[in-house]
């Protein structure tokens, strides 16, 4: 399901898994800095609530615009608005980890959350996944720690 949608920036979110992944756009390489901290306001502006257990952030189409200063304030700023209480992992997408720095554990709204910077998507999907609870379809919404025996009152 799309959350957001502009010509720079795509919020999507997968119900099942509780994933919420941003992408920026081919159009959004033509953007600057200021470009980049607009849309995602805009997003927030929106005050679209879903359960964000993994969140997800595909930079690579504007890496080069972007300094640390902006993955800090995307994590000071966004994160704790995005995050859900049963928050489990943050993944990074970029072309090069190596100009970013990113503590392994990010503490947003009294949560420990996992964070990590990737180049490749399908080793970032894997590690995001891990251990998640994922949404059962059509299932109710009790919280469910799989491993533990489920008991039904």
């Amino acid at each position: 399901m799309i959350l957001y949608q502009s010509k720079f920036l795509r919020v999507n979110y997968l119900e099942l898994q509780y994933l919420m992944h941003f992408y920026w756009t081919d159009y959004a390489a033509y953007m600057d800095e200021e470009g980049i901290y607009h849309e995602l306001l805009n997003f927030l502006s929106k005050r679209i609530y879903k359960r964000a257990n993994q969140i997800y952030v595909d930079w690579r189409k504007v890496e080069n615009l972007i300094s640390q200063e902006t993955f800090d304030w995307f994590i000071k700023y966004i994160l704790p608005k995005i995050a859900s209480h049963k928050a489990y992992r943050m993944a990074f997408l970029v072309n090069d980890p190596s100009r970013f720095h990113l503590a392994s554990k990010i503490k947003v709204n009294n949560t420990e959350i996992e964070a990590r910077l990737f180049n490749n998507p399908e080793e970032l999907m894997q590690w995001i996944m891990e251990g998640a609870e994922r949404k059962e379809p059509g299932g109710d919404d009790h919280d469910h720690h799989h491993g533990d025996s489920c008991h039904h009152h």
